[in-house]
């Protein structure tokens, strides 16, 4: 952007009809620049903006991980009735088939 007395040391040294295009062309110049330089700016709001979407997003994946947790939670309690139960069902089986076992069962 040029300053004013740069405006008037062109005007000075060319005259003001033959400096205007130049001066027009800068003051073009500039606000494409300045328009361009906007456009790559982040604002507040895009930030604020950004950072909703981030939480919004995390908190989708923190659902989805509470589901899955509570799916394996499920899966466990379920894994640990059915060893109990095989447990039982071996000790049944040892105790009805082994003669060892009938022995310390009698000691009992």
């Amino acid at each position: 952007m040029l300053t004013y007395e740069q405006t008037k040391a062109m005007e000075a040294a060319l005259g003001p009809e033959k400096a205007a295009p130049f001066i027009e062309a800068f003051h073009a110049s500039d606000a494409r620049v300045m328009t361009a330089l906007l456009a790559e700016v982040s604002t507040k709001k895009d930030i604020a903006d950004l950072r909703a979407e981030l939480r919004g997003e995390m908190a989708a994946q923190e659902l989805r991980l509470t589901e899955r947790l509570t799916k394996l939670e499920g899966r466990f309690d379920r894994m640990d009735v059915l060893l109990k139960v095989l447990i039982g069902l071996a000790a049944m089986a040892v105790a009805f088939f082994s003669p060892v076992a009938e022995k310390l069962l009698g000691l009992l």
